[in-house]
């Protein structure tokens, strides 16, 4: 099956719109790792950054087994040539009670506030609330003067305040430190949020864009078109695009072109309707108007009024039925007939009609032939047609008709040929619409309405019906039905 172009667009904004998140992920990672990577290449004198592994594991023993967990792990990697992992309480003593000089301690402790090393010095804090200052110390200590900022403003300098003199251990609870790096919210994640949330505000915003921009103008159209603007088109409007709203406007343009032509077409109906209506009207009264001035006329009067209410009440039962099958209000209801039953039927009632004028109708029986149609409308098409033909015949003439059938392109052909005068070429297709007349004067007893129901009874089964002139003269009509054996 044949994806639609509007799948195709649909799919490949969508994967457009994944792609760059999935670029922006990985930029974002990328450079989270690379700054991790930088992280971890920096160098300090005074804190061994080397053994961030060693500090990590025991931030996550003391983590979830506690302080004596972690004493036990710290006695036992003593006895190991392991880099030392020192653990510093918030009242400044080392859980082990080893030594430690307290310079040490606050440089690594102005350092964590600082950002720095965040691998190699954790402050963490365990499932009873409390917390230590891990981080390995350089063998060879610390110098007598430090200078605690960025790494590389880092010198030695003369006296340097707050660490020249015995350094005091104050309690950490007083420094106010802030949560361990590895439990806040990292900036990597935030920017990884904020990409994706701007990459899917833009593609959804330009696919918005993109489909309400023609549905808007079809909108337009259709509000123009109830307000009874019948010329309204949209076609032109649509652009360049290629996709199945172009094919909308266009199916659009073709409704509002068959609305308007059946808007006509009924204008013109009912014009027809009126003026076949006041023939006949006209006609009674005057013959009224002659009753009451020679009332010995009555009796001829009477008959002449009859003819009149009967071709109007064949007036009306015709347009009824033209009306059913225009709007499509018909018994839809199919059934199999034998094609010969239904043309002996047709061609024994006309031959009454016939007989008057001496006119003899021609059909030779094939084999038999069961279709599946409509019965009452195909019998009222073909019957229409022949009764045409009969009635612009000439006398002592004949008319011809013959079935054939295509099995390979599954098509049944019924051809009614006449000898009367025939129809201009120009008139050949306005015969099969409501009310023709053409060059001929004498259907002063024609309704007009019978070839256009004839017309619309084949079309309602899929089939064709066209006229032509005969080259000896006359008039040839063929109806063309799908036909399956």
């Amino acid at each position: 099956m044949r994806m639609s172009k509007l799948f195709w667009k649909f799919f490949i904004v969508f994967w457009l719109a994944l792609l760059v998140a999935g670029i922006s992920v990985g930029t974002v990672v990328w450079l989270h790792h690379k700054s991790i990577q930088d992280q971890a290449n920096k160098t300090d004198p005074e804190i061994d950054v080397h053994a961030h592994a060693f500090v990590s594991v025991a931030a996550d023993i003391f983590s979830y087994g506690g302080e004596a967990a972690l004493i036990t792990f710290l006695e036992k990697a003593q006895q190991a040539p392991f880099p030392k992992v020192y653990a510093i309480n918030d009242n400044g003593n080392e859980i082990l009670g080893r030594s430690i000089d307290p310079k040490v301690v606050a440089y690594a402790r102005a350092l964590f506030l600082q950002g720095e090393f965040p691998l190699a010095i954790r402050y963490v804090t365990d499932n009873e609330g409390h917390s230590l200052l891990l981080f390995s110390p350089m063998k060879r200590g610390i110098s007598e003067t430090l200078f605690i900022g960025p790494p590389h403003e880092r010198r030695e300098f003369g006296p340097a305040p707050m660490l020249n003199e015995p350094f005091p251990s104050p309690p950490f609870e007083a420094m106010h430190l802030p949560p361990p790096p590895n439990e806040a919210v990292p900036y990597p994640l935030i920017l990884l949020i904020g990409s994706g949330l701007i990459a899917a505000i833009f593609f959804s915003a330009l696919l918005a864009w993109y489909f309400t921009k023609p549905i808007g103008l079809l909108r337009q159209s259709f509000a123009k078109l109830a307000e009874g603007q019948l010329q309204t088109r949209i076609g032109e409007k649509m652009g360049r695009r290629r996709d199945e709203l172009v094919e909308l406007g266009k199916n659009f343009d073709d409704m509002a072109g068959k609305i308007g032509h059946l808007m006509s077409a009924q204008q013109r109906l009912l014009h027809d309707v009126s003026h076949e209506l006041r023939s006949p009207l006209a006609r009674m009264q005057a013959a009224i108007g002659i009753a009451e001035q020679q009332p010995e006329k009555t009796h001829e009067i009477l008959k002449r009024i009859e003819r009149e209410s009967q071709r109007m009440s064949d007036l009306v039962g015709e347009l009824l039925v033209l009306s059913r099958l225009e709007t499509g209000v018909t018994d839809n209801v199919q059934t199999e007939i034998c094609l010969n039953d239904l043309l002996n039927e047709i061609i024994s009632d006309a031959r009454f009609e016939a007989s008057s004028k001496e006119i003899k109708i021609h059909y030779s029986a094939i084999e038999d032939i069961f279709i599946t149609v409509r019965s009452e409308l195909i019998h009222r098409a073909i019957e229409n047609i022949l009764r045409n033909a009969i009635k612009f015949s000439p006398l002592n003439s004949e008319v011809k008709l013959t079935v054939s059938t295509d099995s390979e392109k599954h098509r049944l052909s019924i051809v009614i040929e006449d000898n009367g005068p025939g129809v201009a070429e120009a008139d050949l297709e306005s015969i099969f619409k409501p009310f023709f007349r053409g060059h001929l004067t004498e259907r002063n007893d024609s309704i007009g309405l019978g070839l256009a129901i004839a017309y619309r009874a084949i079309d309602t089964h899929g089939g064709e019906i066209k006229a032509s002139n005969r080259e000896n003269g006359g008039l040839r009509v063929e109806v063309n039905l799908p036909y399956k054996k």
